[in-house]
């Protein structure tokens, strides 16, 4: 859209479908790339040594836009606490967009027109910031750091390096980090800026929220105290903040409470595609839990999770590439299991097993690519396979009062 935008001739190439070789190489005199390909594709290789331009869809963004930018990174967190911000901003009354991995790039962003005094906040993942050269956020506010994405970066201090790129392209006093970022960035002899905030997630969301307020929850955590912090140095108190935040709403697939089925109430967190994402959900809940996961993974070490699930989980419905793996982990750690060859058989399952008053988590640690598109896709997978149990549990229960 941006293309045709400002009229530029330009081809498409994909891997699925057309493909890139020396012929088209020599054919154009800028490649823009999309953050999927890591940064020694083939194809890459071949436009430099072509002497192509190299440009990622952020960077090819920016050249195109002057608005003041704030740019989120982090493992987890990154999406809702981009919208956070863009809530409050407007509440505030100050002109504000996400955008990046959020459903609008920048690009896109671009192309659609932005009111000049709106600002953006920025989702980024390490896929974008690892070639940056063009993009100077005005802040950058880096939410956590823990293994994931070792299937695309050739290990964690690459992962880390990559998002570190952000802080390089900040000006002073631009930077805002959670308190695993600290404790990674000394383990990786990565030197943060002097001036860098470092924000600890609070015990407590917010004395101005609702107990039950999604941002009460314990992933949320983080992401308030980064944003109280950001916002009061922007000029925006706490009583203002939490009226702003009061109407915020979680993203789809983000440890959402799906529905309550005799005593087993379900509760869907598909977004979860990584072990700390997963370890965070579970921290939420107290009394008995039953926990579903696995998926495809993505290069991370898997021994972990086990241990840290065992004090917080009661019984595990282990699913996918990973479940047979993860099975034989979680037996070792004496943690009650069971293998399921789908999704909807794992909730089933789960079920059967409800005694007592039961939390049933659907928080998979893993990506979703070995059956399902997205975490989207795997996470509708489960919300109609919940409400398929429900409603088979009603007509049970009409029948036998029949």
């Amino acid at each position: 859209a941006l293309l045709d935008r400002i009229e530029w001739e330009y081809e498409t190439y994909d891997e699925q479908g057309r493909a890139f070789g020396t012929t088209e190489a020599r054919s154009c005199s800028l490649v823009v790339f999309s953050p999927g390909f890591t940064l020694d594709h083939e194809w890459l290789e071949l436009a430099r040594s072509n002497n192509l331009p190299l440009v990622g869809e952020v960077d090819f963004g920016s050249y195109f836009l002057s608005n003041k930018i704030t740019a989120v990174t982090g493992t987890n967190g990154k999406t809702s606490l981009v919208k956070m911000l863009e809530q409050v901003w407007n509440f505030c009354g100050r002109k504000a967009v996400a955008a990046g991995n959020v459903g609008l790039s920048l690009c896109e962003l671009v192309a659609r027109g932005v009111e000049p005094e709106t600002e953006v906040f920025l989702e980024v993942s390490s896929f974008q910031s690892q070639s940056l050269s063009n993009l100077r956020p005005e802040s950058v506010l880096w939410t956590n750091f823990e293994d994931d994405h070792l299937d695309h970066h050739k290990n964690r201090e690459e992962y880390f390096s990559a998002k570190a790129r952000l802080l390089e392209r900040v000006p002073p006093k631009g930077t805002w980090v959670g308190r695993s970022v600290l404790e990674k960035a000394a383990k990786v002899g990565y030197v943060l800026p002097a001036d860098t905030v470092t924000v600890d997630r609070t015990a407590q969301a917010s004395p101005g929220l609702p107990a039950d307020h999604f941002l009460q929850s314990y992933p949320q955590r983080e992401n308030i105290a980064i944003a109280k912090a950001f916002c009061k140095s922007r000029g925006i108190n706490e009583g203002s903040f939490d009226r702003a935040v009061l109407s915020c709403a979680p993203s789809a697939h983000r440890l959402q409470k799906v529905a309550t089925v005799g005593k087993a109430t379900f509760w869907n967190d598909s977004k979860a595609t990584n072990a700390s994402a997963a370890v965070a959900a579970c921290l939420n809940f107290s009394g008995s839990l039953f926990w579903i996961g696995g998926g495809r993974s993505k290069g991370e070490d898997s021994s972990m999770l086990p241990r840290l699930l065992k004090p917080m989980v009661n019984r595990a419905f282990l699913i996918g590439e990973m479940g047979g793996c993860l099975l034989e982990l979680f037996r070792q750690q004496g943690i009650l299991s069971d293998f399921c060859a789908s999704l909807g058989e794992a909730v089933k399952g789960a079920f059967e097993e409800v005694t007592e008053a039961t939390n049933i988590l659907f928080s998979p640690g893993f990506a979703s690519f070995d059956g399902y598109s997205n975490f989207e896709e795997r996470g509708k997978s489960f919300v109609d396979s919940v409400f398929d149990l429900k409603k088979l549990a009603s007509a049970t229960t009409q029948e036998s009062i029949n």
